[in-house]
């Protein structure tokens, strides 16, 4: 059965972002004081949940939103260098052609996520939920589905992160984890009602189907 609002997150889910991703937390880290990784620490970061990241790298919780802003204006500059996943703008524009709303729900910037959406595929986007704090991405799901008018059992939230997960359970959503994100699939193996898709295209029948 096709849901009646579809929730994305956007880096590491409709954007291939983790290169701008790591650079803003390394500029962020010698700006703010916390930790930064190595090249070589990636494989095993992407094993970890934010809060576990945030935990090795020493960023005390009331420094966050500091951080957050510093990475976001970091992400902002550069955003053209940012690209939507192959298969992305198809799905997206499936999911117009079926009928069911699209939504995004980010700690980024809404200027940056239209900038690299683009003409083309901006359009597609019904509702918008930009600029959540990196743990507040709750309260902003539950106004993007308020604003909707679509309650949670007809919504599904699509991400790449533990967090992403989070925020569904609170909130009763549907939840399908991509595997080309930040967060290693192998995390979302075998975790209770949780989908996990290897492709835009395997995403889409899923959604539309």
């Amino acid at each position: 059965m096709k849901p009646d609002l579809v929730l994305f997150d956007f880096d590491g889910t409709l954007a291939d972002s983790f290169h701008l991703f790591l650079d803003a937390w390394t500029y962020a880290a010698k700006r703010h004081g916390f930790r930064s990784f190595e090249h070589a620490e990636l494989a095993r970061l992407r094993q970890l949940s934010a809060r576990e990241i945030v935990a090795e790298s020493g960023i005390p919780f009331w420094k966050l939103p500091w951080v957050a802003r510093t990475m976001r204006d970091c992400v902002r500059r550069r955003a053209d260098e940012v690209r939507l996943f192959d298969g992305v703008p198809e799905l997206l524009q499936a999911l117009k052609a079926a009928g069911v709303p699209v939504g995004i729900v980010t700690s980024n910037a809404r200027d940056t996520v239209e900038r690299v959406l683009g003409p083309a595929c901006r359009p597609l986007v019904a509702h918008w939920g930009c600029g959540a704090s990196l743990f507040g991405k709750a309260p902003l799901t539950r106004r993007v589905m308020k604003a909707a008018c679509v309650p949670a059992e007809r919504t599904v939230s699509v991400g790449d992160e533990l967090r992403d997960l989070d925020v569904a359970r609170t909130l009763g959503l549907d939840f399908i984890a991509v595997a080309w994100g930040y967060t290693a699939p192998a995390r979302f193996t075998g975790l209770t009602g949780v989908r996990l898709c290897e492709t835009p295209q395997t995403l889409q029948a899923l959604l539309t189907g």
